[in-house]
């Protein structure tokens, strides 16, 4: 290990540190960001596996760290060439840094209120390429879509305020106007 360093160890840390100390997402992203930029540009964590993807669903989900109560999520997420998610949410805090080629990330903003379960009309409301050691930070409020439109895979590291598969998060289809739960398969 070389002096400048970072290991998922002390990101780890680092994140319960931070989690201790503040509530409010504004508060988490603005101290986690830098620190999630630092850990990405380490390489140490890096393996060729986190270029591995499931097959069908385009996307391979590589879990780096989380805790007992699924809080504290960390992942390395690849995805194959012109795969990708459709508008989703999180439902919780989420950093995402760009490791390994460039990503499309599309914003979304809801326009319905949410009353209607299953129901839901969103609207594109910007788009923004993700590249090496380029960072997004999200509430849990924010709602994306993301595609790998390059020829090869690219890798990127997500770092959530819960697991997504225990978050609650939800797909949404702009066409069809619906909201479904959405769960993914984690490759480890």
């Amino acid at each position: 290990m070389t002096a400048s360093s970072y290991s998922l160890t002390e990101f780890v840390e680092d994140l319960r540190q931070i989690t201790a100390e503040h509530s409010e997402d504004s508060s988490i992203l603005r101290e986690v960001t830098p620190l999630a930029q630092r850990f990405a540009a380490d390489p140490t964590w890096r393996d060729e596996k986190h270029y591995e993807a499931d097959e069908e669903q385009g996307i391979g989900f590589h879990l780096l760290h989380e805790e007992p109560d699924n809080t504290l999520a960390v992942f390395a997420i690849s995805w194959l060439p012109g795969k990708g998610v459709g508008p989703h949410n999180h439902r919780t805090w989420s950093v995402v840094v760009g490791v390994d080629g460039t990503e499309l990330n599309t914003f979304w903003k809801r326009t319905d209120d949410g009353d209607k379960p299953g129901f839901a009309t969103i609207e594109e409301t910007s788009r923004r390429d993700i590249g090496h050691g380029e960072v997004i930070g999200m509430d849990g409020n924010a709602i994306h879509s993301v595609i790998n439109n390059g020829d090869q895979t690219t890798l990127s590291l997500h770092v959530y305020g819960m697991h997504l598969n225990h978050s609650g998060r939800s797909l949404f289809d702009p066409l069809a106007n619906t909201e479904e739960k959405l769960i993914v398969k984690v490759q480890d």
